[in-house]
């Protein structure tokens, strides 16, 4: 196996979805909106690089540190 096989086969496992952590997202969700869920499915998503919505909203962060100098 060479190294590209082996990360490959790396990152595939870390992307399983176990019941464990099916669980746990239902419970926090459960947690969070008061009352029971269930999870009919779930995924992982990709990371496709930095959304516009990300973007926009570390600008908006970023503008809002501005300092004043009074004089």
């Amino acid at each position: 196996m060479n190294e590209q096989e082996t990360k490959e086969t790396m990152r595939e496992e870390q992307q399983e979805i176990t019941p464990e952590l099916l669980m746990i997202m239902s419970a926090s969700i459960a947690a969070y909106l008061g009352k029971n869920v269930r999870i009919r499915r779930a995924r992982f998503i990709s990371e496709q690089g930095p959304s516009s919505w990300s973007q926009m909203g570390r600008v908006s962060i970023q503008s809002s540190h501005t300092f004043s100098i009074k004089q």
